[in-house]
């Protein structure tokens, strides 16, 4: 089919429904460019600045019997208020504005209304849009937390006027909270034993060796050299350190932050029945709100820098990260106003950002491959994109990228 062939044999075309017939038509189009001369420079810079807004300067006009009452039609179109649609006969429909519209008759040629008009594509008005950064607020959620914590240690944490076998109970206590700690990330006992006196320092003791913790897991390869069978994250069978969750993942750290941060609660503070004892107790109470609460500050910071890959692995982490602050916040122990206040904060800051980042992901579901292939086979018959075989790789702990074993199921994104 040729091109006179496409086009109406009448050349009619329409503004808001109004017919014409089309004589003649010239567009303007193009990209908008600011030319920057600079001085003692012969060569320019040429800015683009956007596509040009469409136009389209149409020559038709109506004729017959009844052409006043079409030319009143079109007049009436023109000045209407709103874009219209215009139907043009080569190019097709545009959403349109009409520009510098001209119109003429004359009596030699009765019967006959001419008219000239610019139409110029109407476009969409769009307005600036605000979206909240709920990874910045959860982060200066997690900050105000920490300080409060740290304050609020501070303020419980005493061992004056003890000394001998009360000073050591104290100092056993506090090691036997952080023993899990210490069997992860290693060089917390000594340092707190160093620091027994001074509660601020204790408080950033316990905060770093989180940090330390949870950067030791999302280091892949540091992760399989720190855990081994007697580790909390192994599985502490006979058959040795087999890791629980695959290592080098956000959902892995924040499991092993949720299982560290909850370890203290199984000692128990002494019976309150002298003064040393009841500072004993206390101590003991304030230790163990230190290990929960400094977890819970590291797990949230963890769920606002990481970039989730998937809706399941968000949800998992931010299930570790709502346990860990509900623990603090549903505790038998008294809580300062200050703290509660925090961890409210915190928490909502925890949601909010899961709820903003998390839904929008693709969720999770299974792939078997029928023969074993390697995983830039695998990426590309999912995804169209071998690029993404370390993704399959590293999820499913898979031994070898180049042998993924066929009539093994593979978790894998649904996307």
């Amino acid at each position: 089919m040729s091109w006179h062939e496409r086009l109406d044999p009448e050349l009619r075309g329409s503004f808001r429904g109004v017919e014409f017939h089309v004589e003649r038509y010239d567009t303007q189009g193009g990209r908008r460019w600011l030319v920057h001369e600079y001085p003692r420079r012969d060569r320019p810079y040429a800015e683009d600045m956007g596509r040009k807004a469409r136009e389209w300067r149409l020559q038709f006009f109506v004729a017959g019997d009844d052409y006043d009452l079409q030319r009143d039609a079109l007049i009436e179109a023109i000045d209407a208020e709103e874009p219209g649609e215009l139907v043009h006969p080569y190019l097709g429909t545009f959403s349109v504005v009409a520009t510098e519209p001209r119109w003429s008759e004359s009596t030699r040629e009765g019967g006959v209304c001419t008219f000239e008009v610019t139409f110029v594509e109407s476009g969409a008005e769009t307005f600036p849009t605000r979206a909240v950064d709920t990874q910045r607020q959860l982060a200066q959620a997690a900050d105000a937390f920490e300080a409060a914590l740290s304050e609020d240690f501070a303020s419980q944490w005493s061992v004056e006027g003890l000394l001998g076998w009360s000073l050591l109970s104290v100092e056993r206590d506090l090691l036997a909270i952080l023993r899990d700690l210490e069997e992860v990330v290693g060089g917390i006992a000594g340092e707190v034993a160093g620091a027994i006196r001074f509660p601020v320092n204790i408080a950033g003791i316990v905060l770093g060796g989180y940090n330390r913790l949870r950067n030791a897991v999302l280091e892949p390869v540091r992760a399989l050299d720190l855990f081994s069978g007697n580790s909390v994250l192994g599985s502490g069978d006979a058959g040795g350190g087999r890791v629980r969750l695959s290592p080098g993942t956000p959902v892995r750290a924040a499991r092993l932050l949720r299982d560290t941060g909850t370890s203290g609660d199984s000692v128990t503070p002494p019976i309150a029945d002298t003064p040393e004892r009841r500072q004993r107790a206390r101590n003991t109470v304030a230790a163990n709100q230190l290990n929960g609460r400094a977890a819970a500050v590291e797990a949230s910071r963890l769920v606002a820098e990481t970039d989730w890959v998937s809706r399941g692995d968000a949800e998992a982490a931010g299930q570790d990260t709502l346990a860990l602050i509900d623990a603090q916040m549903g505790g038998d122990e008294p809580i300062s106003d200050a703290v509660y206040g925090a961890l409210v904060t915190l928490r909502a800051a925890v949601a909010e950002d899961l709820r903003a980042r998390a839904t929008a992901l693709p969720g999770m579901t299974t792939y078997t491959p029928q023969r074993t292939l390697p995983a830039l086979v695998v990426a590309h018959r999912l995804y169209g994109d071998a690029r993404r075989a370390d993704e399959i790789a590293v999820r499913n702990g898979v031994p070898h990228p180049g042998a993924l074993r066929g009539g093994i199921a593979l978790e894998v994104l649904s996307e």
